[in-house]
């Protein structure tokens, strides 16, 4: 299968609702100072709500994190509920650091975000917020195949086995977020 690695006129400015549904899995590995790690996740992107469950390579559940209109949210291995106000208070609450999931989904679309400094580098990749992303497409497609994150500490890929345009769903808040005794009638 060929992959198209993409070109710098290929990124477009984007905003929030720019972004389509979708619904993916695939594999997700992590260097942290040369150190690796690495997992399967499921991803879904359905309008306001988006929703990522990350597992062992045996498919045992690691965690959910979710993110709707009232935040973040995320259900850790051992059943326990963490809120916060954005993904990367989350990430520094739950992890000890900042990770890139609050632009992702439009980053892996091949949108930049437009209300903030971006640089479009010569070899086609983007620089944004800290990060160099750079994305390969499935062949013949605008879908993604491998998206590659880095920065001064982590180096981040992500490969896409599956990748479906989902349909827009006007789903109000994560189901997670459904579980908590305050949101149950």
């Amino acid at each position: 299968m060929s992959q198209k690695i993409t070109v710098a006129s290929d990124w477009q400015a984007g905003y929030e609702n720019t972004v389509s549904s979708f619904d993916s899995s695939g594999r997700l590995a992590i260097k942290d100072q040369g150190k690796g790690t690495y997992a399967n996740f499921s991803w879904q992107n359905l309008g306001t709500v988006q929703t990522i469950e990350v597992k062992t390579p045996l498919g045992n559940s690691v965690g959910v994190l979710c993110r709707d209109s009232t935040g973040v949210i995320a259900e850790n291995s051992k059943g326990q509920i963490i809120t916060a106000s954005s993904i990367e208070e989350l990430s520094q609450r739950m992890l000890g650091f900042v990770l890139p999931f609050d632009h992702l989904n439009q980053w892996v679309q091949g949108y930049w975000i437009a209300d903030e400094p971006y640089q479009l580098l010569p070899d086609g990749k983007l620089k944004q917020s800290g990060w160099i992303i750079q994305r390969q497409l499935q062949n013949n497609s605008d879908n993604p195949r491998i998206v590659q994150l880095n920065n001064a500490r982590f180096d981040i890929k992500l490969v896409f086995d599956e990748y479906t345009d989902a349909p827009s769903q006007t789903l109000s808040q994560c189901e997670l977020r459904q579980r908590l005794p305050e949101f149950s009638n």
